[in-house]
């Protein structure tokens, strides 16, 4: 042990303190695991190269879940879609499970895994671990495990910093523990749409002081709300991204008028990029809370002026949203969008934004007439009341479908606007036109 905060940790932990070979070895053959959303990838790929079968939820299938999935002795499933899970969906070797975000620690309640497998940050001087860059549903994991006596079992990241959930899992409830390796987690950062600054114009008008903001994840609505003109903003949002951070870094996002939570940015999930991080780091400005609390929409309702800003992957001219799926083939999950647009649609001072370029890269329609087979609905044209593309805005609250298709035709690329006018045409008539 070169490094001397391995050797603090060996003293820390004492006899539970081991190499992740000697952690997996007790994982019973034929257990159900489930991990935290931070994938624990060093304990997992020592549990491939055992001979040990069991099935498995992952919560985000990494490098640790490929080694696991490719040995075909795990059943594996996962709730977030990555190209680790495409990959091994595509050869029968994982499942998804699709799941809303904040009912995923009912699942866990109700799953009943025999083991858990968790990636922490260092434990603080008060002995206790953090989640890290993210809680999620890990804090309910942990609960279901020191309330059954199940065994926990962790990898500790020197790299991850600590942030506060309220949660945090004390280093005497770990049952065995080893060191996280590789090189620390980061964010590749996503060049911003070339359309972002249209994009983030359109938006603008609909974002007042004092505003709550929620952004979900993705390059457009992470450029777009870096632009935003509006003080005094409020964050309640599932993912801390890029662009939240520099507002709140800026004094732009103070959250001096949230209803709860005044003064703190409240997220999940934080993205690990140096301007998050160095958000994080501000005491008392951020807290990384269990996605249970975050996303109860009961108390996503309780903030004025909400703003739920969201990506898609295409709008059809009804206002359904497809945000999981090209075809038939998952590429993500719903993540917490679905929670964050139930809890704004009980305000009627909220507003639930999607934005997204008019075409793909490729040339492709994101406005269409209507989703191809086997394509998911994400949200439904009850849960959306905008849409923005850098062609305008399309307003879809209190509208009829003929003014809705009219006014997203109105915002799809010029190129694709003929076309969907023809393929209006052909949509059956609704009941009373």
């Amino acid at each position: 042990m070169s490094d001397p905060r391995e050797q603090e940790l060996a003293e820390i932990f004492g006899e539970r303190w081991a190499d992740a070979e000697g952690v997996v070895r007790q994982i019973a053959a034929g257990a159900h695991l489930a991990t935290s959303l931070i994938e624990p990838t060093v304990l997992l790929g020592a549990l491939s190269r055992h001979e040990t079968t069991g099935s498995a939820t992952i919560a985000v299938m990494a490098l640790g879940g490929l080694a696991l999935g490719l040995t075909d002795r795990w059943a594996i499933r996962t709730g977030f879609a990555s190209p680790v899970s495409r990959a091994l969906a595509g050869q029968g070797r994982c499942e998804y499970l699709p799941l809303g975000f904040f009912d995923a620690g009912r699942h866990m309640r109700d799953a009943k895994p025999d083991c858990v497998l968790l990636r922490l940050a260092a434990p603080d001087e008060r002995g206790l671990c953090s989640y890290g860059w993210a809680a999620g549903f890990t804090p309910e994991l942990v609960a279901v495990a020191r309330e059954r006596n199940l065994p926990i079992l962790a990898e500790i990241d020197l790299s991850m910093p600590r942030t506060v959930s309220g949660h945090e899992v004390p280093v005497a409830a770990i049952t065995a523990a080893c060191l996280a390796g590789g090189e620390p987690a980061t964010d590749a950062p996503v060049p911003a749409s070339p359309h972002a600054v249209a994009i983030a114009r359109h938006l603008d008008p609909l974002v007042p002081d004092g505003a709550t903001l929620q952004v979900g994840i993705g390059a457009v609505p992470d450029a777009a709300v870096e632009r935003l003109g509006a003080r005094d903003l409020g964050i309640h949002t599932e993912v801390l991204g890029r662009g939240l951070a520099k507002l709140a870094i800026d004094g732009r996002a103070n959250g001096a008028f949230k209803a709860r939570d005044a003064g703190i940015a409240v997220c999940t999930i934080a993205s690990a990029d140096p301007q998050v991080e160095a958000l994080l780091a501000l005491p008392g400005r951020t807290e990384v809370r269990p996605a249970g609390q975050v996303l109860d929409p009961r108390s996503v309702a309780e903030h004025d002026n909400l703003r739920c800003i969201n990506s898609a992957l295409a709008v059809d001219l009804r206002g359904q949203v497809n945000a999981e799926t090209l075809g038939a083939e998952q590429v993500a999950g719903v993540g917490g969008q679905l929670d964050f647009l139930r809890g704004a649609g009980l305000r009627d001072d909220s507003l639930r934004i999607i934005l997204l370029p008019s075409s793909t890269s490729r040339g492709e329609p994101r406005i269409v007439a209507g989703h191809p087979p086997g394509a998911v609905i994400t949200a439904t044209r009850y849960d959306v009341d905008v849409v923005i593309t850098e062609h305008g805005t399309a307003w879809l609250r209190d509208r009829t479908d003929e003014e809705r298709a009219r006014a997203l035709i109105a915002i799809a690329h010029p190129e694709h606007r003929a076309g969907l006018e023809k393929e209006r045409a052909l949509i059956p008539p609704a009941a009373g036109r």
